[in-house]
């Protein structure tokens, strides 16, 4: 079985970067998508440098942080502070409106590309893929689409879609995520066993490695489950599981040759 562990939010807090810095150097992980719009990105993007075996895509993230766009340029997606909408924001509205009408896509589109070409401009290369980031719509997904076709990049979604790629039968990780469920969660525990997951040709593990420091708790709802996945991913009992199980660890990169 060949297995994608991809570690999420790269660059959103400087504590979170370190703990995917050590993922890539004492763990499993393959893959990472950036923030680009955080203002801890280019301390990411400069922590990453010594590991080029990790896949580094784009985790566009329209719900934390400022916009790389002008705020003025995306109404839809930001508040009156010039911060992006929160994913709980969007849901209030949502359920309100009985629909997701109120995110545009004429603004998921420039924010989209914007943040793609701060990629671009923090790291001299576009991203290796793009990913969503917790709260999506159709204008999220349309943008993106368009945006990786304009620039050749491919979308995780659509990987996954082509090549059979799945998930373990159980989730770790949820939304909401209590601090009492997030402190419990178990990444190991929930692979092994799971037969389903072992025998698929190419299978994924979707992480959120990382420290927790004070700015996390300003954006994130995902805090705790970071240290979580992160002890879990550089185990011994991780790592001996995949050797056990045979498995061949790839990343995104690898795909374009299959």
């Amino acid at each position: 079985m060949k297995l994608i562990i991809q570690s999420d939010d790269l660059g959103i807090t400087e504590a979170v970067s370190c703990g995917i810095a050590r993922a890539a150097r004492e763990g499993a992980i393959t893959c990472t998508g950036l923030f680009s719009n955080m203002p801890a990105a280019p301390f990411a993007v400069e922590l990453m440098k010594p590991y080029p075996q990790i896949c580094l895509g784009e985790d566009i993230n329209l719900v934390a942080g400022r916009p790389c766009a002008d705020p003025e340029k995306v109404p839809s997606l930001v508040q009156k502070n010039g911060l992006f909408l929160t994913s709980g924001m969007h849901w209030a509205i949502d359920q309100k409106d009985g629909d997701q009408n109120h995110v545009k896509y004429e603004d998921c589109l420039t924010e989209t590309e914007a943040q793609v070409l701060r990629f671009k401009e923090l790291t001299g290369k576009f991203p290796e893929y793009l990913h969503g980031h917790s709260y999506s719509t159709p204008a999220t997904w349309a943008a993106m689409e368009a945006i990786g076709r304009k620039y050749s990049i491919p979308l995780v979604k659509e990987m996954h879609k082509r090549f059979g790629i799945i998930r373990p039968s159980r989730n770790w990780n949820k939304k909401p995520f209590p601090l009492e469920d997030q402190i419990k969660a178990d990444l190991t525990e929930c692979v092994i066993g799971d037969q389903e997951f072992l025998n698929n040709p190419i299978s994924f593990l979707g992480t959120h490695c990382g420290y927790v420091d004070h700015e996390l708790f300003q954006v994130s709802t995902y805090t705790l489950i970071r240290n979580q996945d992160l002890a879990a991913v550089t185990s011994e009992r991780f790592k001996q599981w995949i050797q056990e199980n045979n498995i061949e660890l790839i990343s995104y990169r690898d795909l374009k040759g299959m």
